[in-house]
Formats: C-alpha cells, sequence, structure tokens
C-alpha cells in the first residue's frame, strides 16, 4: 500500500511536467515508487510526511539551504518581523545593501554584488556579464550550471557531452541549434582536457566547481587560474558543489 504522498505524486504528474518544480527533488532521483515525496511538518533535521511518520533527513537539506535546520528559531523569528512590518513595496529593501557589505567583507577578492532568485538565473547572468567582457561566446565548462539554454547547448551534437556533468542522456530539446559548439565540457581535474579545449577553440570563459565528488588534485585550480591569465580568458568558480551555503 504506497503512502499518501505517493498518491498525491501520482496526481502532480498529470498537472506538473515532471512531477515536480525542482528536478532535484524528483521522487525517482530517491526511491522510485516508494519516497514520501511531501512534508507536513519540518523540525531540526526531522521531517514529517503526509501520513505523520517522522523521517531525519540525511540526504540534501532542502537541496542545501537549510545548513541551519529547519524551522530555526532565531531565522524564524527574523521572517515573522519582517512579514509583520512589510515585506515587499515599490522601494528597495535596504537589506540588500548591508548584506552586499558584509559580503565584499567577508570575501576580499570582490568588490560588487549581484542577487539572484536561483543558483541557475546566478550563471546565467555571471555568463553573460563575461561574454560581454570578454567579447567572446565559447565557454568551457566543469560540473553543474543550472539548466539554462547557454549550458544545456553542450548536448548538441552528442547528448553524451553533460553525462559526468548533469545526468547522460539529456536530450537538449528547445535549446536553438544555433547554440551549437559555444559550451564545451571537460572533466575535472584533466588540465591537459582544458588545455586541448584552449588551443582548439577560441574559449573566452572557463566556469567550472571547485570541486565535486573528489578534491583537486595538487595544483589543479592554480593551473587553471595561470591558464585562463595566460589566454586572458574570464574565469567563473561556481559554488554549486564547493558550497558557500555548506562551508561558511
Amino acid at each position: 500500500d504506497i503512502g499518501t504522498g505517493q498518491k498525491l505524486y501520482k496526481r502532480a504528474k498529470k498537472l506538473i511536467p515532471g512531477g515536480t518544480m525542482l528536478l532535484s527533488k524528483r521522487p525517482e532521483m530517491f526511491l522510485p515508487e516508494q519516497w514520501p515525496s511531501y512534508f507536513s511538518k519540518t523540525r531540526g533535521c526531522k521531517v514529517w510526511d503526509l501520513d505523520g511518520k517522522e523521517y531525519t533527513d540525511m540526504s540534501i537539506m532542502g537541496i542545501g539551504t537549510n545548513t541551519l535546520g529547519y524551522g530555526h528559531p532565531e531565522v524564524d523569528d527574523a521572517v515573522r518581523k519582517v512579514i509583520d512590518q512589510g515585506n515587499m513595496s515599490t522601494f528597495n529593501c535596504p537589506e540588500e545593501v548591508y548584506l552586499a557589505e558584509r559580503l565584499i567583507e567577508l570575501h576580499s577578492w570582490s568588490d560588487m554584488v549581484r542577487f539572484a532568485r536561483s543558483g541557475g538565473e546566478a550563471n546565467a547572468i555571471a555568463i553573460r556579464i563575461a561574454r560581454a567582457a570578454s567579447g567572446k561566446e565559447k565557454v568551457a565548462i566543469c560540473g553543474y550550471h543550472g539548466w539554462h539554454d547557454w549550458y544545456l547547448s553542450a548536448n548538441l551534437g552528442d547528448e553524451s557531452h553533460l553525462d559526468g556533468h548533469l545526468l547522460p542522456g539529456l536530450e537538449p530539446k528547445g535549446v536553438p541549434k544555433e547554440l551549437q559548439g559555444t559550451t564545451l565540457p571537460f572533466v575535472y581535474n584533466d588540465f591537459e582536457g582544458l588545455e586541448t579545449l584552449v588551443r582548439k577553440y577560441d574559449i573566452g570563459i572557463i566556469k567550472m566547481e571547485v570541486s565535486r565528488s573528489v578534491g583537486p588534485k595538487k595544483g589543479f585550480l592554480e593551473s587553471v587560474r595561470q591558464l585562463a591569465t595566460d589566454h586572458n580568458i574570464i574565469l567563473i568558480f561556481d559554488e554549486c558543489t564547493s558550497g558557500f551555503r555548506e562551508t561558511f
């Protein structure tokens, strides 16, 4: 007998493309036909499903966003205060300035801050800025950088290019064919492979995760940095796996 969550998920698949709003929360990614799918309440590292069963979340904790646990009292109190005061206006909220100042203080290498609504949007913004600054279109990538056309175009012409970065056999349906050849993947820790891309193509941007399921080999990141400097390439480090949110 399947639980209430799985029953609701079967309804969702008839209403929502893919069944969920996020691929990373799709039940098939965890335990097909058995995953509880939906929660009724959360607290700390505990999650309760729609049938009232209690679980300890040893998975992705809200896709890596809940580093303090679910329902943290200080966070909840701050949110309630904002709601009481009003959280939307024609005017800007001053907190965006305060947070930008704090982030620059924490990261001495940074000069300015741009906020985004999601990781995919942040990456798309970064690529557009980098292409404008470099005057070049081709991007060498390593890792998961979202779902926008610029990234998925890596699979145009060869649907295996993103196998080790996102999902195997991903079909880039709806991605303009004109983008083929603008995003070129390389293997993490394979510096020679990246060098080959740089020699063969007019690479303007290198965008990569700082670490993935393994850490960098000795000197790998430093070599990438030097390669980018030597060829006047814009280097963008994506924290998707290494995680400012996970390690700060």
